[in-house]
């Protein structure tokens, strides 16, 4: 039996921890708009005092969710494209498990639309939620211009725009499959051949 003492920092961690479990469990299956902090903090086994020693409100809570989640996809992708270095076939399998796996994130696509809805009525979220977002697509294309050297010579506009083009197909295409839940691997295929359009392209431009 490990009889360890939690040092205060660990245990607001492990609360931290706990309550954004609860939040996304809560959130995806009931939506934002039903779900309460008290709700929140219930299931999680904890007061509202202790949601509010983590987070600012319920509309911060929200955002952490978008923020790790996000952090989670790059540290993925960026696992995949070192693991398979300059190969581009293996990435490219690589990358296709990983949209499996990110097309059946019901609980997580549930709550993108979630996020997305109260930004689109709520002008200061709004503010914040876009401030996530491009820190995600910064990211994003350091990703991408690893797989396709060549985009490092492209301006940056154009590098932004088709990290916006791909995420976006990305997120639409998952969102479809989620609610038709008929064939993941046409709507993979769809991403895959964007993407190697935009290699061909890449590569072409430098010729």
């Amino acid at each position: 039996m490990n009889s360890k003492k939690l040092s205060r920092d660990e245990k607001q961690l492990e609360t931290r921890l706990a309550l954004i479990e609860s939040g996304f469990a809560l959130i995806s299956s009931h939506g934002y708009g039903a779900v309460s902090i008290r709700n929140i903090s219930n299931d999680a086994g904890y007061t509202q005092g202790a949601f509010y020693s983590n987070f600012s409100n319920k509309e911060d809570f929200l955002l952490e969710l978008m923020r790790l989640q996000f952090q989670k996809e790059n540290l993925q992708l960026q696992k995949i494209i070192s693991r398979e270095g300059p190969d581009i076939g293996h990435s490219i399998n690589g990358l296709r498990a990983w949209l499996s796996d990110f097309f059946n994130n019901f609980e997580w696509l549930k709550i993108s639309i979630e996020l997305q809805l109260y930004a689109s009525r709520d002008e200061s979220f709004a503010s914040e939620y876009q401030k996530v977002w491009q820190i995600h697509k910064d990211e994003a294309a350091k990703i991408l211009i690893h797989l396709i050297p060549a985009l490092q010579f492209a301006d940056q506009g154009h590098i932004e725009n088709i990290t916006a083009e791909l995420i976006s197909l990305s997120y639409g295409l998952a969102l479809q499959y989620m609610i038709f839940k008929d064939d993941a691997e046409k709507y993979i295929n769809i991403v895959i051949n964007s993407l190697n359009l935009k290699i061909a392209a890449a590569h072409a431009a430098v010729k």
